[in-house]
């Protein structure tokens, strides 16, 4: 929420400099009046402005964008960020950021963690200012397509190395969102099942034959984390 006090002879001259010094429009405000304007003696002696309260509360993408926008900035990352509402869902922001070639590796991390991290924090912020709960989801260059293509592939070799030796075969170390993925994937495949092992941060997807000598491992079913 941005806010701020304004002065004036009158009341609705008070308000239109808290509108203008803001930015905004008379209906994208709210007016709270502090102070009544009151005349002196002689217009002058004991005179008082009156003064107001005009404050706005930004719609959640913008200050999700400016959020954004300050943290690249201090990473040392020249970017632009992108940010509008999801169609039909109110309660989605998507967000991407377009940068040069050479900061994207800043800007994503190691498997996405400071991607993870950027997007984790940007929505403390929106959600701290917002009623009901936003979820923000933010991609850069479009790694996010091209690290779930990467997991399906290897969540179907897996599988199918699992059916061939009746074996379990385990993942790689992955984050929450990473698991969902190759759950959902290997979801719809009769011949496997998945399981999430371990604790966090180590934790990983195991893929089970079904039918196989450690079946029991598994439990099938939707996806877990």
């Amino acid at each position: 929420m941005r806010k701020l006090v304004a002065n004036g002879r009158t009341v609705e001259e008070a308000v239109i400099s808290g509108l203008v010094r803001l930015g905004v429009s008379r209906s994208e405000a709210t007016i709270r009046v502090l102070q009544e304007p009151v005349r002196g003696f002689l217009g002058l002696i004991g005179s008082r402005d009156a003064q107001v309260e005009v404050s706005v509360v930004d719609a959640p993408e913008n200050v999700a964008r400016d959020f954004l926008s300050k943290t690249l900035r201090l990473m040392g990352v020249e970017g632009w960020v992108h940010s509008s509402r999801q169609d039909g869902d109110d309660k989605v922001i998507l967000m991407d950021v377009e940068c040069r070639d050479e900061n994207f590796s800043t800007v994503i991390g190691r498997h996405g963690v400071t991607l993870d991290a950027l997007q984790y924090l940007t929505a403390v912020v929106v959600n701290r200012e917002t009623e009901g709960f936003i979820k923000v989801y933010l991609d850069a260059g479009g790694y996010r397509q091209r690290r779930a293509e990467g997991l399906q592939r290897m969540a179907e070799r897996a599988a199918k190395k699992a059916i061939r030796t009746g074996r379990s075969v385990s993942l790689d170390v992955m984050s929450a969102a990473d698991r969902r993925i190759v759950h959902l994937f290997l979801q719809e495949d009769p011949g496997v099942s998945t399981v999430s092992e371990g604790a966090e941060p180590h934790r990983k997807v195991v893929v089970v034959p079904v039918g196989g000598s450690e079946k029991s491992m598994g439990t099938g079913g939707g996806p877990q984390s």
